[in-house]
């Protein structure tokens, strides 16, 4: 399984936009294991829930197409646990 490159571009959900050289196209697993086993942000069982809501709603985390994988998962985990968006 390919690794989370948290400094790549990050999908947006535009076709033309997730096209370009340096976008990372994310998996919910990916996204579980970067969360649970890389950063140890969330425990296993929350971590689960959290990449499959995160890989439904990634585009919300970068509608204009500007952020790093890095800064959506950041922006989604402050999100998860009740914070603002960033």
């Amino acid at each position: 399984m390919e690794k989370i490159n948290p400094d790549a571009l990050a999908e947006s959900g535009d076709v033309e936009q997730d096209e370009r050289s340096g976008v990372q196209k994310v998996t919910e697993e990916m996204i579980l294991d970067y969360v649970a086993e890389e950063l140890h942000a969330l425990p296993p069982y929350s971590a689960r829930p959290f990449a499959e809501w995160l890989d439904q709603n990634w585009g919300e985390f970068n509608e204009d197409g500007t952020e790093t994988v890095g800064s959506v998962i950041a922006g989604a985990l402050a999100d998860w646990r009740g914070g603002l968006r960033y």
